[in-house]
């Protein structure tokens, strides 16, 4: 599935129907012309999977670890089935307030291993990046003020990262209250978990946006 998401994600675009039309020679000499590189999409389509398996290998040592390391029942909290909890709390018969609450903090508890493995695995490539330019850079002039620059990059795109992953966990939490409360448990909870992940960021990196032409 993993595979199957990655290369339509980068191949489908390249079926898109072209719109400059202006012209009928000049398009019937364009499409004449115009190469599609499929190279390109495999390239990123084989990053975004070794990307995925990696996360997933990770959150997969981060559950040993915490069964291992951590309280049977903090455990217990951070690898229940979320779904399969939001339906027995359906059946509590729950204020709607209280239900969503409920839902909420039992998604973000069982959703924390799964961010926290995405945060190392993007951690881990900006700081890959950062030491292989750094060893690239060794034998050029201003390698100080080169060195404090890619720091700065570095600092930067690990605050970036924190703040993308804190944000997703947080609306994951919020989405899979409202799912479950608005649609089936079980279903509406994966539905808004999902949605929340994937809105957290964009709706965090918008508001930044906003924020900082209003302060311009």
């Amino acid at each position: 599935m993993t595979s199957i998401r990655s290369f339509l994600l980068f191949y489908l675009p390249l079926l898109e129907p072209r719109a400059e039309m202006e012209d009928d020679e000049d398009f019937l000499e364009e499409n004449q012309e115009h190469h599609v590189d499929l190279v390109v999409p495999f390239k990123k389509s084989v990053k975004q999977i070794i990307r995925e398996t990696t996360v997933v290998t990770t959150r997969r040592i981060l559950e040993r670890i915490s069964v291992h390391y951590v309280s049977q029942r903090m455990a217990w909290k951070l690898l229940k089935d979320i779904p399969r909890s939001a339906t027995r709390k359906a059946g509590r018969n729950m204020p709607t307030l209280v239900y969503f609450y409920c839902v909420g903090r039992t998604t973000f508890r069982g959703h924390m291993l799964g961010v926290a493995a995405s945060w190392l695995v993007q951690v881990g490539m900006d700081l890959y990046r950062f030491f292989s330019s750094g060893f690239k850079a060794q034998h050029e002039e201003d390698n100080d003020l080169d060195q404090t620059k890619h720091v700065g990059v570095l600092g930067q795109k690990v605050f970036i990262a924190t703040i993308r992953c804190s944000s997703s966990l947080i609306f994951a939490a919020i989405g899979a209250g409202i799912g479950a409360t608005l649609v089936r448990p079980s279903l509406g909870q994966w539905i808004g978990c999902a949605a929340g992940d994937l809105a957290g960021p964009i709706i965090v990196a918008f508001c930044a946006d906003q924020l900082f032409q209003v302060k311009l």
